[in-house]
């Protein structure tokens, strides 16, 4: 009898494996970016998931995402039934050793993510800056999602200076009048943001460039005349660690969302949410969202590249922390 009621059971997981239902952790408020994706993806995933599977949101912490990561770092059981859905913003949280960051990256699985270019623009050229020039660029602060431009100006020995406390519209507002030389573009709408300024005379220097299915950078295809850092790196003497914490962190910078699991996991059950991503990143209604806002959505293998690639080993992380603390004066409190 215990025979018979043990493969009863083990049948009835097989044909509902979600017999409870599945939580969707959105790192962020409701009405925010990451929640905006969730309302996006869900009605998709929902219809890509096993038949009968009841898929729940749940809305944790701030924008940044940091807070919705430790919750689902310290309280997710790996069983298959709770996905996390997150901003590259708490990967960089991460990386840069903020103390509220009680997650490792390492830990996740990838399942789906939303890229977006990074690109430094500028009235200067790419050759006036290389010769000398010496460059102010406007940036949220030391820690923040244009991190990667900075890093990426010092390992290619350019003159820069932080303009500190502007993002978004106030930075190009600052390129406009005189009060910086160059501005970061990233997350939504680069290519948008970037024809925009190129009818003030303004224009790009390099791109992060885009990690392709096996991890490595290459021009990013939304800007294809444009050079990738990586390509301008290749003759700047930088140590191991440093190209490793750049990498990392431009990584961060591009990821406009990732759907992760827990490690661990079953890989029965990471191979349905894989499948279920990938049906519903394919979805129309997804596509033209994606589309619209500048934002490419990736399954795996491509999901899997660009989300571990914010990955720093030790060493990395250790230099990235001290050039932040030596050049930035930037310490985590």
């Amino acid at each position: 009898m215990a025979t018979s009621v043990g493969m009863a059971a083990y049948a009835a997981a097989a044909t509902a494996p979600f017999a409870d239902g599945v939580t969707l952790i959105v790192a962020g408020p409701g009405g925010g970016p990451v929640d905006s994706w969730a309302e996006w993806l869900a009605p998709s995933l929902g219809k890509a998931l096993p038949p009968g599977t009841q898929l729940r949101k749940d809305l944790v912490g701030g924008i940044d995402g940091v807070t919705g990561a430790n919750q689902f770092e310290a309280r997710t059981v790996p069983d298959g039934g709770t996905a996390l859905l997150l901003p590259g913003s708490a990967a960089m949280a991460w990386l840069v050793g903020d103390p509220r960051a009680r997650f490792d990256v390492g830990h996740w699985v990838p399942a789906l993510a939303g890229i977006t270019p990074g690109l430094v623009v500028s009235r200067l050229s790419l050759a006036q800056v290389m010769a000398g020039a010496s460059v102010r660029i406007a940036a949220s602060g030391p820690s923040g999602q244009e991190l990667p431009a900075l890093l990426a100006l010092d390992l290619l020995g350019v003159k820069w200076t932080p303009v500190f406390g502007l993002t978004d519209a106030a930075a190009s507002a600052a390129l406009a009048d005189g009060e910086a030389d160059a501005v970061c573009l990233h997350g939504r709408r680069v290519a948008e943001m970037a024809q925009l300024l190129a009818s003030t005379g303004v224009r790009p220097l390099f791109s992060f460039g885009s990690v392709d299915d096996t991890g490595r950078r290459v021009r990013d295809p939304a800007f294809p005349d444009t050079p990738a850092l990586s390509e301008l790196m290749a003759v700047r003497p930088a140590t191991p660690g440093m190209r490793n914490a750049w990498r990392a962190t431009a990584a961060a910078s591009e990821l406009d969302m990732a759907l992760v699991l827990p490690q661990l996991t079953p890989a029965s059950m990471v191979a349905l949410w894989r499948r279920a991503c990938a049906q519903a990143i394919g979805s129309s209604p997804v596509q033209e969202q994606a589309s619209a806002l500048g934002v490419r959505p990736q399954g795996v293998p491509a999901a899997t590249a660009s989300t571990t690639a914010v990955l720093a080993d030790a060493t990395a992380q250790l230099e990235l922390r001290n050039w932040l603390a030596t050049r930035l004066n930037y310490r985590p409190a």
